[in-house]
């Protein structure tokens, strides 16, 4: 029995003992309102009927009269925190083998003891372990202490933190394979105000996803300071880390397997299945068109616009528009497009192609074999191009049966006159031959030295 259960229990016997403790009593009108009361049947905070003795009643009062409400409470067992079934020797075991090895369950403790002949199976339950490891605090809770601490955090104004995430949707039809495939959702929450910058559903979960997404949030609410997401390959690749250094967003990836780190935008996915995803008539929603507009009309008619019980009543979207000069907005939407493009460099073929992500685009003749550099969309894997000399030039596939019919005959580049020297190595040759050059030789005697 805890504190609370003793003070529940005082509780209890002070409301059957009810006006008698108030009331100035008569002379053997005490012992008639305990008769009274000991025939009756009383319901305690559990719930459980029970009858109250005379001899106790009796005991109740004067106790009452002396002590006061305390006095009423239930005293602690002479033996609290010792067990009755095991030994100080065999506690001690028990909280080392579970010290040795925090996996250990009670159940698995109390068998490895019955194996080793430490107890006789039956004399000894699971709970009286789980008593001995509770006033240790060897369970629940305290066993996380190797884990990181976990504390109420958010971000100190609106758009210093977006957190990202993925959830799995319903199963439609991908018009591109006409067969049936799970819907992917990619969503982004500001981390200070809960409101979603932007949300989309598709198929597949990849970078080139997950890149559109950040690119229509950043369009709606701005350019974001921090990201942080978990460790997927959506969220882990090469692109995006370019994108972050390019508008200097800190990247920031969750420990593998703590969802709880990413709390809020948890929470919010569980709201979306609730109130939109688990209740989709699959009848009606047959594309991801029409998917994606019953998630935007609960985000902005409903979510957006409910108050919030972690931002002191407010809607999200009071809050985001209390705090939008701390937002940084893109100067120029040209300027955020040309800033999804990456470069990167790359040797072309003497067949006058480059390999690009498992695609073979073809370049001008005149740069085969060659290292060029590439610049291409983050958002349109087929938009790709290649500089040369500050000029862009689009590159498309290679067609292998149109090329098949092409000429080879190129152009001939334009050249200038040619010097006449008047020298032939042929002739030379022959010359040299014919009239061999005549030797000098050194006058009689040697050079002077």
């Amino acid at each position: 029995m805890n504190d609370d259960d003793r003070t529940q229990e005082a509780l209890f016997r002070h409301s059957i003992l009810g006006d008698i403790l108030s009331r100035k009593l008569q002379q053997g009108e005490l012992r008639h309102s305990l008769a009274e009361l000991s025939q009756k049947t009383f319901e305690d905070y559990r719930k459980r009927p029970r009858h109250i003795a005379h001899k106790t009643l009796e005991e109740w009062f004067y106790k009452y009269r002396h002590g006061g409400f305390e006095a009423l409470k239930p005293m602690p067992r002479s033996d609290q925190g010792c067990s009755r079934t095991l030994t100080p020797e065999l506690e001690q075991l028990v909280v080392d083998l579970k010290r040795e090895d925090p996996g250990r369950s009670s159940p698995l403790i109390l068998r490895e003891l019955e194996l080793a002949g430490r107890v006789r199976r039956g004399d000894v339950g699971v709970s009286a372990i789980q008593r001995v490891l509770r006033r240790r605090g060897l369970s629940g809770p305290p066993m996380q202490l190797e884990r990181p601490a976990r504390y109420r955090w958010e971000a100190s104004m609106c758009g210093e933190l977006w957190q990202g995430d993925a959830l799995h949707g319903p199963v439609l039809i991908n018009p591109a394979t006409r067969r049936p495939q799970r819907v992917i959702i990619f969503g982004l929450l500001d981390d200070h105000s809960r409101v979603i910058p932007y949300l989309e559903g598709g198929f597949g979960e990849t970078g080139q996803r997950f890149l559109s997404v950040l690119y229509n949030a950043i369009a709606r609410r701005g350019i974001v300071r921090s990201l942080l997401l978990d460790n997927h390959a959506s969220f882990t690749g090469y692109d995006l880390r370019v994108l972050c250094a390019t508008l200097n967003i800190r990247l920031v990836h969750s420990r593998p397997g703590d969802a709880p780190s990413k709390g809020k935008i948890e929470r919010f996915w569980r709201l979306l299945r609730e109130h939109v995803v688990d209740r989709l008539d699959l009848k009606a929603v047959t594309t991801i068109d029409e998917l994606n507009l019953r998630l935007w009309s609960y985000v902005e008619g409903e979510y957006h616009n409910r108050p919030h019980s972690s931002l002191s009543g407010k809607t999200p979207l009071e809050v985001w528009e209390s705090s939008t000069d701390d937002i940084r907005w893109p100067s120029d939407p040209a300027w955020l497009e040309a800033a999804f493009h990456a470069c990167v460099e790359r040797t072309t073929r003497n067949d006058s192609t480059v390999l690009w992500r498992g695609t073979f685009y073809e370049v001008p003749p005149y740069m085969r074999g060659r290292k060029v550099r590439l610049r291409y969309s983050l958002l349109d894997i087929n938009r790709v191009s290649l500089i040369d000399a500050n000029v862009e030039i689009p590159l498309r596939p290679v067609n292998t049966i149109a090329n098949a019919h092409r000429s080879r005959i190129t152009q001939p580049a334009p050249t200038e006159g040619k010097p006449d020297t008047g020298l032939n190595a042929p002739d030379l040759i022959l010359n040299n031959f014919v009239n061999p050059p005549v030797q000098e030789q050194s006058p009689e005697g040697g050079s002077d030295e």
